[in-house]
């Protein structure tokens, strides 16, 4: 079977096979317990009539998952051609197929598991498919190597890219919140899982939070929804293990990871906008959203030009106060570029940001809380 996969393809299977947090993350998006020593990921399982999953997830002794994974360059028939074998897997579910004997758990689930680049760089929209009921669609960031769920909602605004009025540059997104606010959300939870703690209060967390008086210290739910949508926290409000190793890095790494793996088409249009003209610098919202949209052929941007410029606000809020790039007083169209972060390398990039960045004030707060 091993040689039917293309090199692509089975540089995932490696991936899933060798990093033990995307094991964890996959556990955690199939509400099981991840103690991997209960955790039995058969590789290249036959089935009936020939048919062989990438991975059967057996958790102590269940099936909780049957896996079909993707790489990153397939086209539109591979695609479909996945989503077929996933309805099979909710087959073997239905009646009960298991050659190795195993029982499934109640809550089984067929896992389509697929590369962000697939939804970001294909010519096909992974919002515009119909799935098996019992499906989970899975991406691994290609940066990070965190494995997060692809939400309901998340698969109905893909689905309303590519027609004559929306285009997409990116999957995420971070809506009114600083991602300072986001690390330190996440970093908080860290050191409950830290301290035992086996679920998080959502009313408790903010309550303590809103100690540390952020910029957007009455709206904490944002910040809940990022750190949920972007795969870092699981059920029970608590961090996956990609989340602990992220909401662990010290705040310069975490912008760093995060501009590099998730929102960095959105930074560099803007700051590209910015230095193209030095006319742009000074321009209204308005202005800017009408210009970005010309750029790419007088479509909207998915969680860029959308929201009357609440989402273009967003990122420059972000721009200006988490990563320092540019300054501009608040209500103010008088910007002035401080550094490009597209310019520079990983420490240079960390050390404007240790130089420029609002958030260790807020930090400070937080540790003394911790």
């Amino acid at each position: 079977m091993t040689e039917l996969i293309s090199k692509r393809e089975m540089y995932y299977h490696d991936l899933i096979k060798k990093n033990d947090n995307i094991k964890k993350d996959i556990l955690s998006i199939i509400n099981s317990e991840t103690d991997l020593s209960q955790l039995n990921l058969i590789h290249e399982d036959k089935y009936i009539n020939g048919i062989y999953a990438d991975f059967t997830c057996v958790y102590n002794n269940q099936i909780k998952a049957i896996i079909e994974v993707k790489a990153a360059d397939i086209g539109v028939t591979d695609y479909v051609r996945g989503i077929g074998q996933v309805l099979q897997y909710e087959y073997f579910y239905d009646q009960k197929i298991s050659p190795k004997g195993f029982t499934y758990d109640e809550n089984f689930k067929s896992i389509l598991l697929i590369p962000s680049a697939v939804i970001k760089d294909n010519s096909f929209n992974i919002g515009k498919f119909k799935y098996p009921n019992s499906t989970l669609i899975v991406e691994i960031n290609e940066s990070s190597k965190v494995a997060r769920k692809i939400s309901e909602k998340e698969l109905l605004d893909l689905s309303s890219v590519d027609n004559d009025n929306l285009t997409s540059i990116s999957q995420y997104y971070v809506r009114d919140n600083r991602l300072f606010e986001i690390y330190m959300l996440l970093r908080y939870l860290c050191f409950q899982k830290l301290k035992g703690k086996n679920k998080c209060n959502r009313k408790e967390v903010e309550k303590e939070l809103k100690k540390t008086e952020t910029i957007n210290n009455g709206n904490w739910r944002n910040a809940w929804i990022s750190v949920s949508s972007l795969g870092f926290i699981d059920s029970n409000n608590l961090p996956t293990a990609s989340g602990v190793e992220i909401g662990m890095l010290e705040y310069e790494d975490f912008i760093y990871l995060i501009y590099n793996s998730y929102i960095k088409p959105y930074i560099d249009t803007l700051i590209h906008y910015l230095k193209s003209d030095t006319r742009n610098l000074n321009k209204k919202y308005q202005e800017i959203i009408e210009d970005i949209k010309l750029i790419f052929k007088n479509r909207d941007v998915l969680f860029l030009t959308q929201s009357n410029g609440r989402y273009l606000s967003s990122w420059f809020n972000i721009i200006r106060d988490d990563l320092g790039a540019i300054s501009f007083k608040t209500r103010s169209n008088i910007r002035k570029i401080n550094y490009n972060p597209m310019e520079l390398n990983k420490s240079s990039f960390i050390q404007k940001v240790r130089e420029n960045s609002v958030a260790y004030q807020y930090i400070c707060k937080l540790e003394n809380i911790i």
